[in-house]
């Protein structure tokens, strides 16, 4: 099966939390390799590549943290029961959500995971995990909405653009971080790292399952 693949230029990224900002996420050190997988499933099935992909016990244990939503916690707190994998919440950015850090131990559990890691990016919500270190915290920031606010004082309302305390989501990476991130719409997963297996696609295809083949789709 083919997978499509982009090299993007990290220095034309912006991962501070603002608006024009290219990641829903703040990340702190050196981003060196990040590679966008495309996710159309004309030629293959994405889940099946990343579950075949972590399907080696030397990636563990792996990190996500998730934003849902509130009604989706019952769901979610099934699947974990089920699975037996660690989970901790933390309030998330914005009314009615919450972040779920999970710490998945086992093949097993990162196939019964995946679909929901997915379906929450496909969502516009944020997916992330990583291998083998926890990178992930949240963190009360203060930043300006896009656009005013509805706002009631001493009985007047109108809009207003103010700035607000949020929780933001922010990922330390070290020299050996591999991230992987649900970009928007569930279109393609990217991944963030330095090591060296992500340099280039011969190196890149060295890691991955062998009935996968990389292309390249030049990055515009």
């Amino acid at each position: 099966m083919k997978v499509e693949i982009s090299y993007v230029p990290p220095e034309e990224i912006i991962t501070v939390p603002v608006e024009e900002a290219t990641y829903p996420f703040e990340l702190n050190g050196e981003v060196q390799y990040i590679v966008y997988f495309s996710c159309w499933d004309g030629d293959y099935h994405h889940d099946e590549l990343f579950c075949n992909w972590m399907d080696s016990p030397d990636y563990y244990p792996i990190y996500s943290l998730a934003e849902i939503y509130d009604f989706q916690q019952e769901e979610y707190e099934e699947l974990f029961k089920r699975q037996d994998i660690e989970f901790e919440y933390m309030k998330g950015s914005r009314k009615g959500t919450f972040f779920v850090k999970a710490i998945i131990r086992r093949p097993q559990q990162f196939k019964e995971y995946y679909p929901y890691l997915y379906g929450n990016g496909g969502m516009l919500n944020l997916s992330l995990w990583s291998i083998k270190e926890d990178l992930f915290r949240v963190e009360e920031r203060e930043y300006e909405p896009p656009y005013p606010e509805l706002r009631t004082k001493k009985d007047r309302t109108g809009l207003v653009k103010g700035k607000r305390l949020a929780n933001a989501p922010i990922m330390d990476l070290t020299n050996s971080s591999i991230l992987f991130w649900v970009g928007h719409d569930g279109d393609f997963i990217t991944a963030f790292s330095k090591d060296e297996h992500f340099s280039t696609i011969d190196s890149l295809q060295k890691i991955i399952p062998e009935k996968f083949e990389l292309i390249t789709d030049e990055y515009e």
